[in-house]
């Protein structure tokens, strides 16, 4: 009777599960923990973007290193492998798990920095005979003035103006305005229009009627005036504003207020009747000015004053932000490498053989159980500890890797042998020429682009999905982003959990399910299931829907991850399987993730960032759903029935083994492709 395990896989069973379990207690948590240390979302974006492509230097180097290293190890005649065989393959992957746990843990030694919610300033503009001003309140935090260098242009919206009598010390300006505000109901008209004229034509006469509508201010500036008409509740005037210089104890000295002037020539026209209208004359010596106030100094669009607000901050944002840069960029390296490795090293130690196939899936099935459990204790261990909630997530990741790599220390007769001397048939194990690869390059290619594509797929929902949950809880319970975070990181946490769980059954018949519908059938599987992820987060509006995605993961990562392991594993010769298996890994978990990070990530600003990440969700449903219709209208139509139509008799001494592992599937006969090597490694729908 066949075991039903295999004791030589125990241990690789074990480093997988630890490696999946140290994956799963700090990968989602990441995009929290950036937000945590202080930095804003537009720069946790950009490291999300850029640490996937610098991490492919891992796989991309390791892989062929070890299949370079390990070529003539080995003996071509089919005897048993020495017990120290694998141990390059062994010893790399553990000094990855060890660097992985190191760098990651120094992620906790970052100082995090506190940009609070900046505070916006009143803003006054004045203008008289000789010149314009905008005037804005001192920040309380420091009392100091913004300050720039040379001129800063823009516009400016202008409301409420009136006319009065200045002074040095800008006392009418500060007064309460006479004039009330204009409604806020813009759905009457037009919010504003402008009358223009030149500096000269500017001139008031004296008249009986002294309504405000028959003396409109004149607001001039590098000789084009502007007439500001009461009726109308907005005022766009462009300016170029010059800073005011710093005072001798760098703060202000003009009572808590900021004076910016105008850089051009500037003056207001003011009709001496109105004037005596407000009876500003009987009050002693006055100089004639128009003040008004400004409407949205720092959200109007191209406005002077655009990033002028007040803020404070504590720690140093800039440093902060380069430290975390540097260490996330070489902390993903390792575990992306470790990936690529942990592959190889499944396909090797399954050692599928030219009468039956290999295991690779149940050794992920075990890995995956780590990825199911783990999460959500991380999660609620952050939960319970507001003070430091990442120290624990980050902590088990690191036990869970040195554990693995121990493991992989200690354990010298893991079947790991170098790829000679596995691969055994009737005839023995051939080595495949160099010009089979060329040869099968452009199908190499193809499934590389689809799991590209995938991973693009893949990043657009999971680099930002703790983003998600974070915002829909806060927009839901209407709580303050602390508390929110409190309550998110098992929420979080449990996503992982119910994305593995299905996944754990389906990996452990992978290979029999792969074989029988075809890997390009599980890949446009893969794009439909995407589109209804897509369209659930799209559409959904609490954290159920969510979780519902999540279930859909199976057919969208876990399905789709062992077809390609299995796919590259006959595309590639023997001697090539690290490399082999690095592809796929740098494809799905590097270059695909790069690009969704960044489609994932081009949202607009706060507070409409919920709104515009569904808007993102939709335009990548569509897309999933045309790389579907594509990819089955070129496969079936055109790839398929070419193939089949010169069909490659297998070998007469497979047969019977073939039959005895379900190579047929009742009267369909599976699509068959071959090289000098692929007849050797059994019939599978590729």
């Amino acid at each position: 009777m066949k075991q039903c395990v295999n004791k030589n896989l125990v241990t690789l069973k074990c480093v997988l599960f630890c490696f999946l379990s140290g994956v799963g207690c700090i990968f989602p948590f990441l995009p929290l923990h950036m937000l945590s240390l202080g930095l804003d979302r537009g720069e946790a974006r950009l490291i999300s973007a850029v640490a996937p492509c610098i991490a492919l230097l891992g796989p991309a180097l390791l892989g062929p290193f070890i299949d370079k290293l390990s070529v003539g190890r080995g003996s071509t005649g089919g005897a048993p492998a020495p017990s120290g065989s694998g141990r390059l393959l062994r010893i790399t992957t553990a000094v990855c798990l060890i660097l992985s746990a190191l760098f990651y843990t120094l992620l906790l030694t970052i100082p995090a920095a506190e940009r609070h919610e900046a505070r916006r300033p009143n803003v006054l503009f004045m203008c008289d005979e000789n010149s314009a001003y905008v005037m804005q309140e001192v920040c309380k935090e420091d009392m100091r003035c913004n300050r720039w260098s040379g001129e800063k242009s823009g516009v400016i919206a202008l409301t409420s103006c009136e006319y009065g009598c200045a002074d040095d010390n800008m006392t009418w300006v500060k007064q309460p305005f006479a004039i009330s505000e204009m409604s806020d109901d813009t759905t009457a008209g037009p919010l504003f229009s402008l009358t223009n004229m030149t500096w000269q034509e500017a001139v008031f006469f004296d008249d009986d009627n002294n309504s405000y509508e028959e003396f409109p201010p004149h607001l001039c500036y590098n000789g084009l005036c502007t007439v500001y008409m009461q009726h109308e509740a907005r005022l766009r005037l462009p300016l170029s504003l010059l800073a005011p210089g710093p005072p001798e104890d760098n703060t202000t000295s003009d009572a808590g207020w900021c004076t910016y002037r105008t850089s051009g020539a500037s003056k207001c026209v003011v009709p001496p009747q109105r004037l005596r209208d407000l009876n500003f004359e009987s009050s002693g010596p006055c100089r004639p000015a128009v003040r008004c106030l400004v409407l949205d100094p720092y959200d109007e669009p191209d406005g002077v004053l655009a990033d002028a607000e007040c803020r404070r901050v504590v720690g140093d944002p800039a440093f902060t932000f380069t430290t975390y840069f540097i260490l996330r960029v070489l902390a993903d390296i390792w575990p992306i490498a470790a990936l690529a490795l942990l592959g190889a090293a499944c396909v090797i130690a399954t050692r599928e053989t030219s009468l039956g196939r290999g295991d690779v899936g149940r050794q992920l099935a075990f890995g995956t159980l780590g990825l199911a459990i783990f999460p959500p204790l991380a999660g609620l261990a952050a939960d319970s500890m507001p003070d430091n909630p990442f120290l624990v997530p980050f902590i088990m990741h690191a036990v869970f890797m040195l554990i693995g790599a121990l493991i992989l220390l200690i354990d010298k007769h893991m079947p790991l042998s170098t790829p000679e001397w596995w691969w055994h048939t009737a005839t023995g194990a051939l080595a495949l020429p160099f010009s089979a690869v060329r040869r099968y390059g452009a199908e190499t290619a193809a499934v590389f682009a689809v799991v590209t594509l995938l991973g693009v797929l893949w990043s657009g929902i999971d680099s930002y999905l703790p983003w998600t949950i974070k915002d829909i809880y806060e927009t839901a319970t209407e709580l303050n982003e602390t508390v929110a975070f409190e309550d998110t990181a098992t929420k979080v946490g449990l996503t992982l959990t119910v994305g593995a769980l299905p996944a754990v059954p389906a990996l452990l018949w992978a290979e029999a399910l792969v074989d029988y519908i075809g890997h390009s059938n599980v890949f446009i599987t893969a794009f439909i299931f995407y589109c209804l992820r897509y369209t659930g987060l799209a559409y959904g509006t609490d954290y159920n829907w969510i979780v519902v995605c999540e279930i859909l993961e199976i057919f969208t990562l876990s399905l789709v991850w062992v077809t390609a392991m299995l796919y590259f594993r006959h595309l590639v010769p023997r001697k090539y399987t690290a490399t082999g298996q690095a592809l796929p890994v740098i494809a799905h978990f590097c270059i695909g993730r790069c690009i969704g990070a960044i489609i994932g990530g081009m949202v607009r600003a706060e507070p409409t960032s919920l709104d515009s990440q569904r808007g993102i969700y939709r335009a990548l449903g569509v897309v999933s759903l045309l790389a579907a219709a594509i990819y089955l209208a070129l496969y079936h139509l055109l790839l398929a029935p070419r193939c089949a139509a010169q069909p490659v008799a297998p070998p007469q001494h497979l047969l019977q083994g073939l039959n005895a592992n379900g190579g047929s599937n009742g009267t369909y006969s599976p699509m068959r492709v071959y090289h000098e090597e692929r007849s050797r490694k059994g019939h599978f729908r590729y």
